[in-house]
């Protein structure tokens, strides 16, 4: 039967049972594409089926407000359909024929047209429980399995002797074998078995197959799924070439290689992550570097003397290193090998990307080292500066010296004076930047605990230079500029004391 409901009985026969598709006019069946242009074709060619075409459109306007407004408010059309309904019910019967008591066809088909609820989601089954109860079991029998054919190669291998016979007994002990006196076919391949084609058993299992079925599994991949040793022992050192493996059937071994491979997809990691991890890893360590080597320059450029030109120098190498390192990375991560195209591709060509961007914006745009007159220059203008805030603290210093003198001499109690030494100098500042041991040191001086402190914190200072652990660098140069004011202080003290004791004898 044709799908068209307009075709006439000779039409259906002659269509042999086709069913055709697509926006088709009822008369001629030709696809014209769209709804707008069926419309045209049908008022322009069969402009005589007047009947057929107001029903037409009535179907398309009707499916047309279904799809624009899928969701519309039952109350509100139940609320119109009964103006709707008075309004299409004179315009069918304008004398007042038909039924007023009861609705039309045309109402009756608005009416449910109307109200017709939004379709529901059809009924749900899931299969998962049933897709577990069979698979579980499957699951078991093969971890079972498994699990039997690791605990004997265990037992097969661990006392495995070099000589040959005693290895054939010590097999037949350890995996009883399958009496071969009734098997006349090779179970794998149905060959029948004869001098020419002997038959063979299974290590693990115990089953009879010739030797062209027969699969061989290398010592050392026994030894190493048996969880033994991977350095052989004297005799298994002793075995010859062909005896170098053990005869296995194909489902046994079916069954080790999927437990390998299971372990080896949880333990072992592809190589582009492996590299990608090594990435990411001199990219966490270069990081305190880069804000350290800032750090620097902006001390050096200030004219302190915590670091020193070769520190930032040894630093941008070591900067210049890591990024030489990571570039080198990169480049063996896009030197893997995959499918043109893939994934794998384009992530390989993001990670290069975003090394080259890293290695650009972070250490190839680091500020070039100061020169070295440039820091001298500075050094100098900040002691300099440093200078003048005495002088300035000095001046002061008389000023409050000068309004007091008179309270001091009537009082009787000396004050001293500037030229006594309790003010430091130009020369004594630059004893405090540059600080060295006294080159005269009296053994009371060598005894003194603060200048044995300050020897060992410039070893560590040292040290921690060559390690290029410049944040230690910066701790114990501040502990000594304390350590070496502090001497600084008690010399100063003890001069003054010295000069002082003539006046009073």
């Amino acid at each position: 039967m044709s799908g068209n409901p307009f075709d006439s009985d000779e039409d259906q026969s002659s269509a042999s049972g086709e069913i055709l598709e697509g926006f088709l006019c009822p008369i001629c069946r030709a696809d014209l594409k769209s709804i707008d242009v069926l419309t045209d074709h049908f008022a322009r060619q069969h402009a005589e089926e007047e009947a057929a075409l107001k029903s037409f459109k009535d179907i398309f306007t009707k499916a047309k407000k279904k799809i624009l407004n899928p969701f519309e408010d039952e109350k509100g059309t139940s609320a119109s359909s009964p103006a709707g309904s008075s309004s299409l019910g004179a315009a069918k019967n304008p004398n007042g024929n038909g039924d007023r008591n009861g609705p039309s066809n045309a109402r009756s088909r608005l009416n449910v047209f109307n109200h017709m609820s939004r379709q529901q989601a059809g009924a749900e089954c899931s299969h998962f429980d049933y897709f577990q109860s069979i698979r579980n079991p499957r699951l078991e029998r093969y971890a079972s399995e498994t699990n039997k054919l690791i605990i004997r190669l265990h037992r097969l291998l661990k006392d495995l002797p070099a000589d040959s016979v005693q290895r054939r007994q010590h097999e037949q002990q350890t995996v009883a074998w399958l009496d071969g006196s009734s098997v006349k076919l090779c179970p794998s391949c149905a060959k029948s078995f004869h001098i020419a084609r002997r038959q063979h058993h299974c290590r693990l299992c115990g089953g009879i197959m010739c030797n062209d079925c027969s699969k061989f599994l290398p010592l050392d991949d026994a030894l190493q799924l048996a969880s033994l040793s991977t350095t052989r022992s004297e005799p298994l050192q002793q075995l010859h070439q062909h005896e170098n493996a053990i005869r296995l059937c194909e489902h046994c071994l079916w069954l080790l290689d999927t437990r390998r491979d299971m372990h080896e997809s949880r333990t072992c990691r592809p190589l582009l992550v492996q590299v990608y991890e090594q990435i990411r890893q001199l990219q966490k360590e270069v990081t305190p570097d880069l804000d350290m080597y800032l750090k620097i320059i902006n001390s050096l450029n200030e004219g302190d003397t915590i670091f020193t030109l070769a520190d930032a120098g040894a630093l941008r190498g070591k900067i210049g290193q890591v990024a030489e390192a990571m570039d080198m990375r990169s480049k063996r991560i896009l030197a893997i090998f995959c499918e043109p195209g893939s994934r794998e591709e384009a992530l390989k060509k993001a990670i290069r990307l975003g090394c080259i961007q890293a290695i650009k914006e972070r250490m190839l745009s680091l500020p070039p080292l100061p020169e070295e007159s440039h820091i001298r220059q500075m050094q100098e203008r900040r002691r300099m500066e440093t200078e003048q805030r005495i002088l300035t603290e000095q001046r002061m210093a008389m000023e409050a010296y000068e309004r007091n003198n008179m309270t001091a001499n009537q009082s009787g109690v000396g004050v001293p004076g500037p030229e006594s030494g309790s003010f430091a100098q130009g020369s004594d500042l630059q004893s405090l930047t540059n600080w060295s041991a006294p080159q005269a040191a009296s053994k009371s001086s060598l005894d003194d605990p603060l200048i044995e402190q300050i020897n060992i914190i410039k070893g560590y200072i040292k040290q921690a230079r060559q390690d290029m652990n410049f944040e230690v660098v910066e701790t114990l140069e501040l502990n000594l500029r304390e350590l070496q004011r502090e001497v600084y202080e008690r010399q100063r003290q003890s001069q003054g004391s010295t000069a002082a004791s003539p006046t009073e004898a």
